[in-house]
């Protein structure tokens, strides 16, 4: 009994999932409501179906929306368009105006004033009529205007000192900012952050002050950041971060050393610790917050270059190594966050070595390092620090294999140990972190290019051990050495059960062989050449009697 109602069951379940079956294709195939037996099937089968059918209906809404290219042409691009050519249009009337002494100066900065007002003032109309893009460009087009006007009146006209043009100008900065929230428009807060970064350069002044310059740009950048973070304004974030670099770049071309340099450092540094804080303390990932700040790690340490001593870069180093440890301690409860400052002080240790030694003795350095961040990389399968490791090792180990060894016992030769050394811990994280079937490919690979190096490695010492040898020594020290590493490695391969390194050591073998015949024996005396070969074949002869052994 028992065996027959289950029977029973499994053929009401198998029932039961055709006529879902039949359901689910019904509605792919007609995008109509569903019916109501449905409602008969648990809550979760329900779901499952009506989820597909909710998806096409969507895609097939968003993609039969075309694009309104009439909008998109003349309500987006054209206003934005033509809103400078009226600006510039209105400069030339009113030089026109002054040529013709039509107008006189008073009258001009009054008109600019006027228009700008106008111009805002339309601007806010429009945005309440649902003109957005319309009344965005007008009202952000006025703050050019207050910009230009103030300057005419202080710089051409003499109308106002720099005082208070230096008011006036940041007041229309405060103005644009309140309208950039006022009115959520990002347009109107990039136009504000141009003609903020450029108001201290439209006034002119007998005695001008750095403190008061470096401390007005750092201030509008907080400022600006801070509303670009609150209203969530990408191009803004980042915009923010450039001109302050930019203006302060241009600034340090013109002013030179001249006490400033403290100064500017402070400005780079407090903005690189405005966007850490900003990409900490920000409750989702956003990736443009995660590259400007790497960016920023980048610039800000070819500032401290450029304006620091090199203790004073060390120690800023030092601390940027430690805030950045802090942060990965503080954020690995968060994956992606814990990933990214991993990366930033991979790049800030980076820096610090670079700092701290010269790169010929402290290159061994960022080798380990490179296999330090190949691990992180590995265990959290994430690939920018694959690629960062990936580069930092490859650089590194490039710049190590270049450098000849003129000496058996030097950093050249502990460097390449290094090198060889790391490959075999390269392999074996290689193999601990991923699937098995990669496995063989990590240790082919692995062995063949240790095996290459080896073989370079036990030349260039030979040669620098044997350079007051004659060259019939140096030959057959060689050949030597060479019979040994492939001795080597095909006992290796025995006694581990490893195809590979007895393969290698087979194909060593072979190479000595193709040495003597090819380059050696116009140099060795024919006693010598006998032996050599004597015991080249001998060895080629056991190697192939284990083989068969092994079969």
């Amino acid at each position: 009994m028992e065996n027959e109602r289950i029977e029973e069951l499994e053929r009401k379940i198998s029932s039961l999932e055709e006529d879902v079956a039949k359901l689910k294709s019904l509605v792919y195939k007609t995008n109509s409501p569903r019916p109501k037996a449905v409602h008969a099937f648990p809550k979760q089968r329900e779901e499952t179906t009506k989820r597909p059918a909710q998806t096409a209906a969507k895609s097939s809404q968003a993609i039969e929306e075309p694009v309104d290219w009439e909008k998109v042409l003349f309500q987006t691009w054209l206003p934005r368009i033509f809103i400078f050519v009226f600006i510039i249009g209105m400069l030339w009337g009113f030089k026109a105006a002054s040529d013709y002494g039509l107008m006189n100066e008073k009258a001009k900065v009054v008109l600019g004033f006027v228009v700008s007002i106008g111009f805002a003032v339309t601007g806010h109309f429009q945005i309440k009529k649902g003109r957005l893009v319309l009344g965005q460009v007008l009202v952000g087009g006025a703050i050019p205007i207050l910009m230009l006007t103030t300057f005419a009146m202080h710089s051409l006209y003499h109308l106002a000192g720099p005082t208070l043009a230096f008011i006036l100008n940041t007041s229309w900065i405060i103005l644009g900012m309140i309208a950039t929230v006022f009115y959520r428009s990002q347009a109107l807060g990039i136009i504000s952050a141009v003609g903020g970064v450029l108001v201290p350069f439209l006034i002119e002044s007998n005695s001008p002050n750095a403190l008061v310059f470096i401390g007005y740009e750092t201030l509008l950048y907080i400022a600006f950041l801070y509303v670009a973070i609150k209203q969530k304004y990408s191009i803004l974030y980042v915009l923010s971060a450039v001109l302050l670099n930019l203006t302060l770049l241009i600034y340090y071309s013109f002013v030179g050393d001249n006490g400033v340099k403290a100064l500017l450092g402070m400005a780079i540094l407090i903005q690189h610790l405005c966007l850490i804080s900003s990409f900490f303390l920000s409750q989702s990932v956003l990736q443009v917050y995660a590259f400007t700040l790497l960016s920023s790690l980048a610039v800000t340490y070819g500032w401290l270059l450029a304006v620091f001593d090199d203790g004073t870069t060390t120690m800023v180093l030092l601390a940027l190594v430690i805030i950045y440890a802090l942060g990965v301690y503080t954020v690995r409860s968060s994956k992606e966050k814990f990933e990214f400052f991993i990366t930033y002080l991979i790049v800030a240790v980076a820096f610090f070595i670079h700092q701290l030694v010269d790169l010929r003795e402290g290159v061994i350095l960022y080798v380990i390092q490179g296999l330090a961040v190949y691990y992180i990389a590995m265990t959290y399968k994430n690939l920018l620090h694959q690629l960062f490791s990936y580069t930092i090792y490859i650089l590194s180990a490039t710049y190590i294999l270049v450098t000849p060894i003129e000496q058996v016992l030097s950093l050249p030769t502990l460097n390449w140990v290094v090198v060889l050394a790391s490959i075999l811990v390269f392999v074996w994280i290689s193999i601990q972190k991923t699937e098995k079937d990669e496995h063989d490919t990590f240790k082919i690979g692995g062995s063949i290019v240790f095996s290459i190096l080896s073989l370079i490695f036990a030349t260039e010492v030979t040669v620098a051990g044997t350079t007051d040898l004659s060259a019939n020594t140096q030959t057959l020290i060689m050949t030597a050495v060479w019979l040994c590493l492939s001795i080597a490695a095909f006992v290796i391969g025995s006694l581990r059960n490893f195809k590979t390194a007895t393969y290698v050591g087979v194909g060593i073998l072979f190479l000595t062989l193709f040495k003597l015949v090819l380059y050696d024996l116009p140099f060795i005396p024919m006693a010598i050449r006998a032996l050599l070969f004597i015991v080249l074949g001998a060895i080629g002869l056991i190697i192939s009697r284990l083989f068969y052994k092994k079969k």
